[in-house]
């Protein structure tokens, strides 16, 4: 049986007894770093089912913590640093030894075999390489498993697109509203995208809708999965991955715990009902964090095996973040859900500007918007101001999308 094969469809018994026995040996090597040490020696913590016992880590602790405060480890057992997103505060940095940098692969690994990729694959990166995390994850997978593999980084639209076709590439790593941006520059330079050689997609790093996937892979004639992850817990796809089925992230139990809480209380939220995932990283050595408030909405799909056999746990795809959040009129609704809207009339470039009154923007025709007025109304219970512009007109990105702009 394939190493990752075992792994992935772990029984849910054994699922859990690994869980316990990270859970507890976790919380002892927290104990390493003064941050834990103040928050956990009172409180008894003896299994998971003491898990709510522990106060939430948020990104500011990790801001204060700047820059190796809440380590466990030795500098000089750390091998690297990435840092988290952020404009504001101090840099969110994330150390790794090398056991970390080994458990980030082999959680990519995972993900591959679950995709079907391997060593017959020609693999193109265009996530950055720098202190962002994005590409290094999927640049060690590919290398150990020995493809083909295209490190090339973000931008330049043009050459990405000419190495497709002059390399043969067939998996796609990029951030999820890349692909659109690439078949729209492949339009002008002639090239028909359905007809590269592409496969598979594997796309995060923001969050994206069913209708925004089933336009790429109508595009791009490839299917394409969801990589979630973030790096305060190890970086793009160390938390989960889609199987075949593709009806939700399977969450790997045996390295990561999460919970679903309320995000003004921190209280935990029913199963299926939606909320703030709470990560805790059970396997790592250098940061590993409790209860980290990632800011990510979604709800647990189920808690029993999946049709394609594997019993780690279920959440649905990130419908997006706490600070992405949008209220008006006491309407709460997040960009992806205008997104499924806009998609399914076929618009790809739009902006949201949010303030006192909600205006939609988008490169299309205005003969849709009495259509897409009602389709909000229905959908989402509010009418915004909806303006139709020429096609080029909104700002591009070959990173992650800006879609909204509160003013």
């Amino acid at each position: 049986m394939h190493k990752f094969e075992k792994e992935v469809y772990t029984p849910k018994k054994e699922i859990l007894k690994i869980q316990e026995e990270r859970f507890r040996k976790t919380v002892k090597h927290a104990m390493n770093c003064s941050f834990y040490r103040k928050r956990l020696k009172e409180l008894g913590i003896n299994g998971v089912n003491d898990l709510e016992k522990i106060p939430l880590t948020t990104k500011e602790d990790l801001r204060k913590a700047y820059p190796l405060e809440m380590s466990c480890v030795n500098k000089s057992e750390i091998v690297r640093i990435q840092m988290s997103g952020g404009t504001t505060g101090s840099p969110v940095i994330i150390p790794y030894t090398r056991g970390d940098v080994e458990q980030w692969k082999e959680m990519l690994l995972r993900a591959f075999f679950l995709a079907g990729i391997g060593k017959k694959d020609v693999i193109q990166i265009t996530p950055a390489f720098g202190l962002w995390n994005g590409g290094f994850g999927f640049h060690f997978a590919a290398d150990a498993i020995d493809a083909f593999t295209i490190p090339i980084g973000a931008g330049n639209t043009r050459n990405q697109l000419k190495f497709m076709r002059d390399f043969g590439t067939t998996v796609l790593c990029s951030t999820a509203s890349y692909p659109l941006r690439i078949a729209e520059v492949a339009e002008r330079m002639g090239i028909d995208v359905a007809e590269l050689p592409l496969e598979k997609m594997l796309l995060g790093a923001e969050p994206w809708s069913e209708e925004m996937r089933k336009k790429i892979e109508e595009i791009f004639d490839v299917k394409a999965f969801d990589i979630p992850g973030l790096t305060e817990m190890g970086g793009v796809g160390t938390v989960g991955f889609e199987c075949p089925e593709r009806n939700g992230i399977h969450i790997w139990e045996d390295n990561y715990i999460v919970e679903i809480v309320d995000p003004e209380t921190g209280e935990r939220v029913d199963d299926g009902e939606e909320g703030e995932v709470v990560y805790t990283s059970i396997n790592r050595e250098a940061m590993p964090l409790l209860r980290y408030r990632s800011g990510e909405i979604s709800a647990i799909v189920s808690r029993e095996r999946c049709e394609c056999g594997i019993e780690h746990l279920t959440i649905k795809r990130i419908r997006g973040r706490t600070d992405d959040m949008v209220i008006y009129r006491g309407v709460k609704f997040y960009p992806s859900d205008v997104e499924s809207i806009l998609y399914s009339h076929g618009i790809v470039n739009y902006k949201i500007e949010a303030g006192e009154r909600i205006k939609i923007i988008f490169e299309g025709e205005s003969a849709i918007i009495e259509r897409i007025l009602a389709d909000i109304k229905e959908f989402l219970g509010f009418k915004p101001e909806i303006e139709a512009v020429a096609t080029g007109t909104l700002e591009r990105f070959e990173g992650k999308a800006r879609r909204l702009v509160r003013v």
